[in-house]
């Protein structure tokens, strides 16, 4: 769906490297953002140091919306050279009284990162280990990939999805293991998956 054009006019483009901030944890919260390629990620740090992954932003990807004044998460940009569209929010939120279509564009926005956080606490809460990577698997390729291909690409490590999966490094490469000899997927290279999304549709343990 294309960006509405009064929404898109609002913009300024900045470029983050690898691992940079976009926002910091308590951060005051002036601007939204989107991401125009790369991908980021969304994390908490705890009282005790650790840190935690809730979400995943891709291209396309509308964020940085809290009811707060200052931001409860950090982000910060996972492929290098990130280009990020960032908008002021005041400006955003007179706007979306005014314009419909940028009303439109922000409330599905907030719906799909309300969706995501659901599907996120049903695999992490029900689900084996193994079962948690297949499903995480899918999700990407359902976001990232065209419908008629089977490839995908991760923008994130296994560290990564681990921490995302509240499980360990080593659990996700066993079960990435495990899925390539049940011919789930294939690996060509530690990013680069081919998806069986016959075997993947069985829904198979």
């Amino acid at each position: 769906m294309p960006e509405p054009a009064q929404l898109r006019s609002l913009a300024h483009l900045r470029r983050f490297h690898r691992e940079q901030e976009i926002y910091r944890q308590e951060e005051r919260s002036e601007t939204w953002y989107r991401i125009v390629s790369g991908s980021a990620r969304k994390y908490l740090i705890s009282a005790d140091g650790r840190r935690r992954l809730v979400d995943i932003f891709v291209p396309g990807d509308l964020f940085g919306f809290t009811s707060r004044l200052h931001h409860r998460f950090a982000v910060q940009a996972v492929a290098d050279e990130t280009l990020v569209a960032c908008y002021p929010r005041q400006r955003v939120e007179a706007l979306a009284k005014e314009d419909k279509e940028t009303a439109v564009e922000i409330n599905r926005h907030v719906f799909e990162a309300l969706e995501r956080m659901q599907e996120h606490l049903l695999v992490i809460s029900t689900m084996t280990a193994k079962e948690k990577v297949r499903e995480f698997l899918t999700y990407f390729h359902h976001r990232l990939s065209a419908s008629d291909e089977d490839s995908l690409s991760l923008p994130i490590t296994r560290y990564d999805i681990a921490d995302m999966l509240g499980i360990s490094a080593e659990t996700v490469c066993r079960a990435f293991t495990d899925l390539q000899e049940h011919g789930v997927i294939s690996l060509h290279g530690p990013r680069q998956i081919v998806i069986n999304r016959t075997q993947v549709a069985t829904r198979k343990p």
